[in-house]
């Protein structure tokens, strides 16, 4: 299913999206434990003309996706997997090991090059936090 919105540039609108997508994607990726996680999946950046966000399933299938598709993925996962979404070498790894949290808050982040009056170039990210410290995955 396809569906499109179209909205004034409003970054805070725009990332209430993307977190919703990410929590959807966290329900995907719970409901069917199997699908690979983000980087071990074969999906790769790609620069959009448009802005098309998909959710996990369709991110998987179409193989490509930009910054925001990526970050809602990637805090998905994190919110579903915990734990087994991170790998040694990511930030905060070590303590979640020993910690072994079933869950890890993340949400999409946007770091942006633009003025108040005038959208610009931005940029998502993915903030997630493991104990009491916040962790960003770019």
């Amino acid at each position: 299913m396809k569906i499109a919105v179209k909205l004034a540039f409003d970054e805070r609108g725009a990332l209430r999206l993307l977190n919703w997508l990410a929590q959807e994607n966290a329900i995907l990726v719970r409901a069917q434990p199997d699908l690979p996680l983000l980087y071990d999946s074969g999906v790769v950046y790609r620069r959009e003309t448009d802005e098309t966000w998909c959710d996990y399933l369709n991110m998987l299938a179409q193989g490509h996706e930009d910054c925001d598709g990526l970050a809602a993925a990637r805090a998905g996962e994190l919110i579903a997997k915990g734990i087994g979404a991170l790998r040694p070498g990511d930030a905060g790894y070590e303590d979640a090991r020993r910690a072994a949290p079933a869950t890890i808050p993340a949400e999409v982040m946007l770091t942006t090059r633009s003025t108040p009056d005038q959208p610009g170039l931005y940029h998502c990210i993915v903030r997630y936090r493991v104990g009491r410290r916040w962790h960003r995955d770019d």
